[in-house]
């Protein structure tokens, strides 16, 4: 049977991505934020996975209004990213094969757990997707199976079916037949605003960013699913709701408490960061 060996996520502030990858940058805040990916690099070495389920939003450019899905599972033989645009703004680039025999289960035993995924064979990742590879697995030698989540067109699912499909996910998983390790990573937000009033490339809200982080690393699963609603994120930037896909990595955990969890702030920006060591 598959097994769920080890579950990692971050943020995907591209500000983050390029101050990492500016060797010129030896300030303090830089130096130890390569120093936790290091860290976090080697964690999901020692789980030793065949293969890496990635989730993340698309920033509308895979996906649009005009057909948006709830969750989507990217079951192509192949995954690239990002797109151009991402690419003229230095974001990072990825590409490996995807499971797709994975990402096809997934699909069927959603089936058998109340949960009605979304496919496609066209599509690119963008950021949230890359920025979490490349900084975690930059050799690119794993097979992956790509998941997106609406986080950024409403109506959006809420906290508490987030944390319904991270459960999901972890019994079809251990589900399948195929004896294969999986690990799942993951990125997300803090409070932010998007070409809003507020718009900046930091924090909107620190002292939402620390309340929510704190709730779903120490694994109080209610209070997340009770707090973390469409408005209480409005609140805190447009964008806020990012920080659903770290709810689903609570639901893949089973509502246990992360064995890491804590922010990293860069300049203006909090980098969050959960890892679940199974």
């Amino acid at each position: 049977m598959a097994k769920l060996v080890e579950i990692i996520g971050i943020g995907h502030n591209p500000l983050m991505h390029l101050r990492l990858t500016n060797s010129g940058d030896q300030s303090p805040e830089v130096v130890k934020l390569r120093e936790r990916f290091g860290e976090l690099q080697q964690r999901l070495t020692d789980a030793r996975p065949d293969v890496l389920l990635c989730i993340g939003n698309d920033h509308l450019n895979t996906l649009f209004m005009d057909n948006m899905p709830a969750f989507l599972v990217g079951k192509s033989p192949h995954a690239e990213g990002p797109w151009d645009w991402e690419l003229d703004l230095g974001l990072p680039s990825y590409e490996a094969p995807v499971d797709v025999s994975l990402a096809k289960g997934i699909v069927s035993g959603g089936f058998n757990h109340s949960v009605d995924f979304a496919f496609s064979d066209e599509f690119k990742i963008d950021h949230a997707h890359t920025i979490p590879l490349k900084h975690l697995r930059p050799q690119m030698d794993l097979p992956i199976v790509p998941i997106f989540c609406n986080v950024m067109a409403p109506p959006i699912p809420t906290a508490r079916r987030f944390y319904q499909v991270g459960e999901a996910l972890r019994d079809i998983i251990e589900e399948l037949p195929a004896d294969s390790r999986v690990a799942a990573v993951c990125s997300g937000h803090l409070s932010v605003e998007i070409g809003g009033a507020r718009s900046t490339m930091g924090a909107c809200d620190p002292e939402f960013d620390y309340w929510s982080v704190d709730m779903v690393g120490r694994g109080d699963v209610e209070a997340v699913c009770r707090e973390l609603t469409f408005e209480r994120f409005w609140q805190s930037g447009n964008y806020t709701a990012g920080f659903l896909t770290f709810v689903m990595l609570l639901g893949l955990a089973r509502g246990i408490p992360a064995s890491l969890y804590d922010i990293m702030p860069m300049g203006p920006a909090n980098n969050p960061f959960f890892v679940w060591d199974l």
